[in-house]
């Protein structure tokens, strides 16, 4: 109930009562009792947060550095609790269906009636809150479209694995609507891998392949005018060609100025939270255009951490993905004969991190609760899958097994 409680405030801001479901979260942890896990990339997300922690050393705003640190704790607590709530199959099944449910009533539905019936987009689609930014919108699209294929690969329930390859069209489209450069890139990159990795990848190729062409066909022109741009990149001239608004280079200078503070701030930063001032004030003492002065996000989850926590911050943020990716390949190599389709589903959920993580350069994620809440599901799925079947009937209860063994079944 606290986790549901929780999705549901963190895709629809129609209630302030996000402690309250993480209060309700951790008495049912510490009531079920069994044992706490801290699974690895907790482990790293916990030494960057003290690493930042240091940073409050060098903050030019204390007040600002010390709230963001406080979000960043929140976001720990709220990891752990998730991991150690979810223990079972059906438990996972549960979390990955809800999550992906919410995300469609909310920010997907939400998108598509202002795209197509109000049409009160401004050119690019996006809806409210964190999802009023096309570009963070389609970013975070990423790890629900690889959700949903692996949905409908490991799904017995037919509905489902429908509505599952209905996602990745429909996600495949919103991506397209809000014509993100950044999230068209990172979705490439995931089809480059899926060729690499998927054991069917003719057959995966071909279906992702007329799911995104389907939703090519819906997707005006401006989406492929503003992706050929990107052929006038050039650093020379600081991204000027790329397209005629200029968001492009304003984006470079942004840029280059937190390239400046990790030159100057290699070890310590400049601070957690501190790079938007910083931005401002570096910004009016060189008489920057009027597009980059202000307090302006570095629209790079990997810039920002290194400007505000130094070149070892960034390394522990890294720590943090590399042990969820470790653990990821660990469960798919344990399940590639055993259980091809729990294989596929991991293998989709690899493709969707790297596509996460390439968006992640062109946009700031690092503070974000759909970051932890993709890296738990990530650990979860491992963990879970390694032992355990994705689906098992009711008639069955799974025993403990070996890690790395096949899960021994007994009937209740």
């Amino acid at each position: 109930m606290g986790l549901t409680l929780y999705l549901w405030v963190i895709h629809s801001y129609k209630l302030g009562a996000g402690d309250i479901s993480i209060l309700v979260l951790g008495v049912g942890v510490l009531t079920r009792g069994g044992k706490i896990r801290l699974p690895g990339f907790l482990s790293a997300f916990g030494i960057f947060i003290f690493w930042a922690a240091l940073s409050l050393a060098v903050s030019a705003n204390v007040t600002v550095s010390t709230t963001a640190l406080i979000d960043l704790l929140k976001l720990w607590v709220i990891s752990f609790l998730v991991v150690n709530t979810i223990r079972t199959p059906a438990e996972l099944r549960f979390l990955v269906i809800v999550w992906l449910g919410l995300f469609a009533l909310y920010p997907i539905r939400g998108a598509l009636f202002n795209q197509f019936i109000c049409q009160c987009t401004a050119g690019r689609v996006a809806w409210n809150f964190i999802f009023s930014n096309p570009n963070d919108l389609a970013s975070l699209c990423l790890f629900p479209i690889g959700a949903c294929a692996g949905i409908a690969m490991v799904e017995r329930n037919k509905y489902l694995r429908i509505i599952g390859i209905a996602g990745v069209g429909v996600l495949a489209l919103i991506i397209l609507l809000t014509e993100s450069r950044g999230a068209m890139i990172a979705l490439g990159v995931a089809v480059i891998a899926l060729l690499l990795l998927s054991r069917r990848r003719g057959r995966d190729f071909l279906i992702l392949s007329v799911l995104v062409g389907a939703a090519a066909i819906v997707a005006p022109k401006d989406v492929w005018i503003r992706m050929a741009g990107l052929a006038n990149a050039s650093v020379d001239d600081g991204m000027a060609g790329v397209d005629p608004e200029q968001s492009a280079s304003s984006r470079w200078k942004i840029w280059e100025i937190a390239g400046v503070q990790v030159r100057d701030h290699p070890l310590t930063g400049i601070g957690i939270g501190m790079m938007p001032e910083t931005n401002a004030a570096y910004a009016s003492r060189q008489g920057l255009v009027w597009d980059v002065r202000g307090q302006r996000d570095t629209h790079s989850t990997y810039l920002r951490i290194a400007a505000e926590t130094g070149i070892p911050g960034l390394l522990f943020y890294l720590f943090m993905w590399g042990a969820a990716i470790v653990k990821l390949q660990r469960a798919r190599t344990a399940t590639k004969y055993p259980r091809p389709r729990e294989h596929q589903y991991l293998t989709f959920l690899l493709l969707s991190t790297f596509a996460f993580l390439s968006a992640s350069v062109f946009g700031t994620y690092f503070a974000s609760a759909f970051t932890y809440l993709m890296l738990s599901v990530i650990w979860l799925s491992a963990d879970i899958l390694t032992r355990n079947p994705w689906y098992v009937p009711a008639k069955w209860a799974v025993a403990d097994a070996v890690p790395g063994t096949m899960p021994l079944m007994r009937r209740r």
